[in-house]
């Protein structure tokens, strides 16, 4: 008899598992359909580089250009108090056009020696940069577009 109880009750049991997990996977079943239909396409977005602080100079209306440009490279030209003048290869612009720019130095700067062994902050890497040397620049900002804009570091390149 104890055994009888035993089994009816263990039959119940499996009963009602069998319910609980047909009901469950119907309900799941059923929000997985309903998120299917409600699947939403993605509308593409045309990125442009205003929106990511870029300058207007040398913009064309095709081109493969990243939105965002925050290093060049150029040849120094002239040693200012606070900046040098660079001729920039034309690499942030657009249209891949050479052009002179300025570039401002804030107690932030670092110009680095070629190989990074040596460094100076802020306007006393100035004393170490002299015209014709080549530099690579890496702006404090995107830099596309732009021909005056601060810099975060000046590594000569030898």
């Amino acid at each position: 008899m104890p055994q009888q109880k035993f089994l009816i009750a263990l039959v119940i049991l499996l009963a009602i598992l069998v319910i609980i997990f047909g009901a469950t996977s119907c309900l799941l079943w059923s929000k997985v359909k309903k998120m299917e239909a409600e699947k939403i396409t993605p509308i593409p977005q045309v990125i442009k580089p205003e929106d990511f602080g870029a300058g207007t100079v040398g913009e064309v209306s095709d081109t493969d250009l990243p939105a965002a440009i925050f290093n060049t490279t150029g040849i120094i030209k002239e040693i200012k108090e606070d900046r040098l003048v660079a001729q920039g290869d034309g690499s942030n612009f657009a249209d891949q056009q050479p052009r002179e720019l300025t570039l401002i130095f804030t107690a932030d700067t670092i110009t680095f020696e070629p190989g990074q062994k040596v460094f100076y902050q802020g306007l006393e890497g100035l004393k170490y940069l002299k015209p014709g040397m080549n530099i690579l620049i890496d702006g404090a900002e995107n830099i596309r577009g732009k021909t005056e804009f601060k810099i975060n570091t000046i590594n000569l390149i030898q």
